[in-house]
């Protein structure tokens, strides 16, 4: 199990993330990952996608090579893995427009998914981004008073 824990500035503590062995109830440091955060395992298992503590770094950890590499900066949330494990997705107000945007993991390739210019989210912009199993974005939607529909049901 792989976690990262949520230490308090007053704690004096960096951010790191950690490795749980079932097995043994035994708890290790994931190496070089102090300060990163928001850990999210590959589909295959060999790679690790988390953001520095302050959201600008979407780093990337190679347990075959035990070495981290920046995939992506700015001003980042949400990250997700594509199904087959080749593109991390995650949101961004740093790419001259804000969206979602994937990157490979072997060319390091950024391209923009979606535009969220247009798009009213629930609350706090940096709310939660997910993916449905083709890879589309989803996302939480404010339709508030902008929408209001009536329905008739008829039950059978």
């Amino acid at each position: 199990m792989l976690f990262g824990r949520w230490v308090l500035a007053v704690a004096k503590k960096p951010f790191a993330l950690h490795l749980l062995d079932l097995r043994t109830n035994q708890v290790a440091t994931l190496p070089g990952s102090e300060g990163l955060r928001s850990p999210r395992w590959s589909p295959d298992g060999r790679y690790v996608a988390a953001f520095g503590a302050n959201d600008t770094k979407l780093m990337l950890f190679d347990f075959n090579t035990q070495k981290w590499e920046q995939l992506a900066g700015g001003v980042l949330g949400y990250e997700n893995w594509s199904k087959d494990g080749r593109c991390v997705y995650y949101q961004s107000y740093s790419e001259g427009a804000p969206g979602i945007f994937r990157v490979g993991i072997h060319d390091h390739k950024v391209e923009r998914v979606a535009g969220l210019e247009e798009f009213q989210f629930t609350g706090d912009p940096s709310e939660w981004v997910g993916l449905a199993p083709d890879d589309s974005p989803l996302m939480l939607r404010d339709t508030s008073i902008q929408e209001i529909y009536a329905l008739d049901w008829e039950a059978p």
